[in-house]
């Protein structure tokens, strides 16, 4: 089952700051006295992705390898080239451009897991429970509720069910530029949440240490309430404080996983549908949404959720109702008769769609026509092709390059024009301004 939209997860390629405006200021709802967190630098990775701004007609220079003028700043490659550019299609290229170029890079990606373990966590789902009146097993041979998401997320090698998984993370791990970390909740027996600022397992690059880290904070028996809006509140504090101080670099994802309703701060809520916009909006933080069997009292809660982080399955979910129980733009498992194999296949089209993107941001403070663009891709061997403008579904049917919102500030490449630019470590992408676009179909 196909459960995440390609087309809405955030690309992962990005000019530097130096070149942009700030990030937009927002107010920032002041619930449950959530702080500045702590932070953790990230190393990242470098794609030689290249962004070249045409600011007016050039004469045509002889072709050739860019040479960058001399006194070059380390730190941020940019330069003046001249450059025989031409409109995508037209053969040799009748357009000089005076180009300014800046390499962008591979950032990480940041998955922020939070994770319900509640008392009913234990479990186990449908069909071997359909009630869940007590919190605890009533088919000991079969998993409960926490020990498949434990398996989806970390993978099991468990012979009381005879299940060998790898999970999502182990799968995950070793990818460039791809981070996780963790909250559970609730922290106690009751409803207590985390600290300001605080994580169960820290936002790390996703190598073998950082698997055995969240593999061990997930090693426990689940009690408690659900204090669902404070701990969503918490993630997603944590994540906008850290891409604004720049301890956190890339695409920013917060997946929120309970099988209840909210049982602790009622009145959070509302909190929380405010903060969900703003991360979207502000901080380019989207907010994915799983609904375990359990959680049939809050789908509408938890669809307006996905709604607003921008997530939605379809874009004709219903997110509006006023019946507690109807609702479907989030990813939906209470009647999953296996839900321990549909939740392993949610992680993994997550983790697929946290790979799948790339693109690049266009500066705001430049000089640029949004609708003259082209973009070529010359790979590391040296051969060059235009890609053209496809404005079709990025995630099923676009081969090409679209926008990837109104205000035209971010370029996405789609398809297989992406896949050849991630297979090619020395591949460059060059976005030139100034030459009208031609469209593919």
């Amino acid at each position: 089952m196909k459960s995440f939209d390609l087309n809405s997860t955030i690309p992962c390629c990005r000019i530097p700051a130096t070149l942009r405006h700030g990030r937009g200021t927002h107010a920032w709802p002041a619930s449950l006295h959530v702080g500045a967190p702590r932070g953790l630098a990230q190393a990242v990775g470098a794609l030689p992705l290249i962004v070249s701004l045409a600011c007016q007609p050039s004469s045509t220079p002889d072709q050739g390898e860019d040479e960058p003028s001399s006194g070059q700043d380390e730190d941020l490659d940019t330069f003046i080239e001249t450059e025989d550019v031409g409109a995508p299609g037209d053969g040799d290229g009748d357009v000089g451009c005076a180009q300014a170029e800046t390499s962008a890079q591979l950032l990480p990606n940041n998955l922020l897991f939070v994770v319900d373990k509640s008392g009913s966590m234990n479990c186990n789902a449908p069909p071997s429970d359909n009630e869940c009146l007590l919190p605890e097993k009533k088919v000991d041979n079969e998993p409960s509720k926490w020990q498949s998401t434990h398996a989806a997320l970390v993978g099991t090698d468990d012979p009381d069910t005879e299940r060998n998984e790898q999970g999502l993370f182990r799968q995950l791990s070793g990818d460039l530029g791809l981070s996780a970390g963790l909250i559970t909740f609730p922290v106690d027996s009751r409803c207590a949440i985390l600290p300001r600022g605080d994580l169960t397992t820290d936002i790390a690059p996703l190598d073998a240490a950082q698997v055995e880290a969240l593999d061990s904070a997930l090693t426990l028996v689940p009690e408690g309430e659900t204090p669902l809006a404070g701990a969503a509140i918490r993630g997603l504090d944590v994540l906008r404080e850290r891409l604004v101080s720049g301890e956190l670099t890339g695409n920013s994802y917060l997946v929120l996983m309970t099988d209840g309703v909210e049982t602790c701060q009622a009145a959070a809520l509302d909190d929380l549908k405010e903060y969900v916009p703003i991360a979207l909006w502000g901080f380019d933080i989207r907010t994915y949404v799983i609904g375990a069997p359990g959680s049939e009292g809050s789908r509408a809660l938890l669809s307006q959720i996905a709604h607003l982080g921008g997530t939605s399955r379809t874009a004709s979910c219903q997110h509006e109702s006023e019946a507690a129980t109807e609702g479907d733009c989030h990813i939906d498992l209470t009647e999953s008769q296996d839900f321990s194999g549909d939740l392993a296949q949610v992680f993994q089209d997550l983790g697929q769609s946290a790979q799948a993107s790339c693109a690049v941001d266009v500066p705001q403070d430049a000089f640029v026509d949004p609708d003259k663009v082209n973009v070529v891709f010359s790979t590391s061997e040296g051969a060059r092709e235009t890609i053209y403008y496809d404005d079709r579904d990025c995630s099923t049917s676009a081969h090409g390059w679209q926008y990837t919102s109104k205000d035209q500030e971010r370029i996405l490449v789609c398809g297989q024009a992406c896949e050849r630019l991630r297979a090619d470590p020395g591949a460059r992408l060059k976005v030139v301004f100034g030459c009208e676009e031609t469209l593919l179909r």
